[in-house]
């Protein structure tokens, strides 16, 4: 026995036909938005004063938890004036444990923070970053901050006690040399 469908059987099939490149393509791009949406940052462990080097901080912001997921400070996100050594333009990207802990009344990071500078020039061309990584026991005497500044690829400009860094951020040693956001500011 031969089946065959007349034009009006037909027609349904037809437009089911057609609806399915819709709804792989809907399919696509509800996967993409949620695999965006549930791009959060890993839970790490702090590295350790043994541990710390300018190499493993950058395994750490770039492999084992992309610096690019993380938060800004509260109302200073995206990009930013900035100022030298940094270059005129900047984003500063803050890890998890420190975002979650302001505002800081005493003003204290905890252990395991991270702040990624981004320096960019004028017209946000990425010249390089500068990383403070609060290790505990590393250097008592500076707050136990270990920095790093990198060349664009990731290579290590300057670690460690940086100097420079230091001597510019000792200023807001009562914020625990951090600049750029007063750690007990509390944000409406």
């Amino acid at each position: 026995m031969k089946w065959t469908l007349g034009k009006e059987e037909l027609a349904p099939r037809r437009r089911l036909i057609r609806c399915v490149p819709l709804a792989i393509a809907a399919i696509a791009v509800l996967t993409l938005l949620t695999a965006c949406a549930d791009a959060e940052e890993p839970v790490v462990t702090p590295l350790s004063a043994e541990e710390i080097s300018g190499e493993r901080l950058w395994e750490r912001i770039t492999d084992e938890s992309d610096y690019t997921t993380w938060g800004f400070w509260p109302d200073h996100d995206g990009y930013q004036p900035g100022q030298a050594p940094h270059g005129p333009v900047h984003r500063i990207f803050v890890n998890r444990p420190l975002l979650s802990a302001v505002p800081l009344a005493e003003r204290e990071t905890p252990n395991g923070s991270v702040i990624v500078k981004e320096n960019r020039s004028g017209d946000r061309t990425l010249n390089g970053y500068t990383v403070m990584a609060k290790v505990d026991g590393f250097a008592p005497a500076t707050g136990d901050w270990f920095w790093v500044n990198y060349a664009v690829d990731g290579t290590i400009r300057a670690e460690g006690s940086v100097g420079g860094c230091i001597s510019c951020h000792s200023g807001m040693r009562d914020n625990d040399y951090i600049i750029a956001y007063p750690l007990d500011r509390t944000v409406q």
